[in-house]
């Protein structure tokens, strides 16, 4: 096999040529450019971009791909699979990841359970304050007959709309008003 294009590797590996380029330029201690700045790759190199792609569909991520010497090619480091192989194993991995799901899970009912406890005081805040509005208005229609006690504190929202002057006439109608 002669030298490849990146066009003729993406076709010989059945993937698109931004992906070699990805893989090239992750790993640019296997992969030189030419002077032009495009990949051309060798007999070995196409050896480790099919290594690169095997890897990755048993679901490693590049970042997790270690490459062989040049010295060595994927075949001669194929020999020792535990060089290849995650430190992790597999059900530790599994295992780890239903522990974030659990924990995740445990902290979306503490997010929504402080929410509702939220809600509930807000709601009992306006239920109060309605109450108030209520005794304000029971009091607007009997002069001197106040029915709510010195012990109940009237809500402030409450307050300042009772202590609030009436709201004055536009100029208009008042002059029009006079007339």
């Amino acid at each position: 096999m002669s030298l490849l294009k990146t066009r003729d590797a993406a076709d010989l590996l059945g993937v698109s040529q931004t992906t070699i380029k990805r893989w090239a330029s992750t790993f640019p201690d296997f992969f030189q450019k030419d002077r032009a700045g495009h990949y051309i790759f060798s007999e070995q190199e196409i050896g480790l971009l099919i290594h690169i792609k095997d890897r990755i569909d048993h679901g490693e991520t590049l970042d997790h791909i270690a490459l062989a010497s040049s010295s060595q090619t994927p075949e001669t480091s194929a020999e020792k699979p535990e060089a290849l192989v995650s430190a992790v194993p597999m059900e530790d991995m599994l295992s780890r990841i239903e522990l974030v799901e659990r924990s995740l899970d445990h902290k979306a009912d503490e997010v929504v359970s402080m929410q509702l406890l939220q809600h509930r005081e807000e709601l009992e805040e306006l239920r109060h304050m309605i109450e108030q509005l209520a005794a304000s208005m029971e009091t607007m229609y009997v002069p001197g007959n106040r029915s709510i006690s010195a012990q109940d504190e009237i809500h402030p929202l409450a307050a300042a709309k009772l202590q609030a002057p009436p709201k004055k006439r536009g100029l208009l109608r008042s002059f029009f008003s006079l007339l």
